[in-house]
């Protein structure tokens, strides 16, 4: 297979992925108070733990202007603490709050359970051969993400 065919098919497949992940925009209206980034930046903090603003901004390429305006919101609503670092007062670290942890743990076992659904309809053999493709695809692409950092 040629780089060319592969980049095709992962193309492909992130469409793909991308209409999957539309479905699951339904669970998310009861939150409607967030949009889906501050909902995906809180998931991504809890994930985290407490870390700098420019390495959080880094990790998740978002630009720390536009990750500073979502954090004030979630700061504004107690769902994420900021605090400047006493070492070097350039640097400020975030962490999500109790209030944060349990709404990002909501909305992990809302998409679980949304993923689980979508993945309901298939057939169990086909069910088992995605498993093994998705091991596969990620282990091969946490190799890429290395080799391209």
């Amino acid at each position: 297979m040629t780089h060319d065919e592969v980049t095709h098919l992962m193309a492909e497949n992130m469409r793909i992925m991308g209409r999957l992940s539309s479905r699951l925009n339904p669970l998310f209206e009861e939150f409607s108070k967030y949009s889906r980034q501050q909902m995906s930046v809180l998931v991504r903090l809890y994930l985290a733990g407490k870390i700098k603003l420019k390495d959080f901004a880094n990790r998740e390429t978002i630009s720390t202007a536009n990750l500073c305006s979502i954090f004030r919101k979630l700061e504004q609503d107690k769902l994420v603490v900021r605090s400047i670092d006493p070492a070097d007062h350039r640097d400020t670290w975030y962490e999500v709050t109790r209030t944060g942890k349990n709404l990002a743990e909501k909305l992990i076992d809302r998409f679980m359970g949304a993923l689980e659904k979508l993945c309901k309809v298939l057939p169990a053999e086909d069910e088992d051969a995605l498993a093994e493709t998705v091991r596969v695809m990620n282990r091969i692409l946490k190799k890429m993400e290395l080799l391209n950092a």
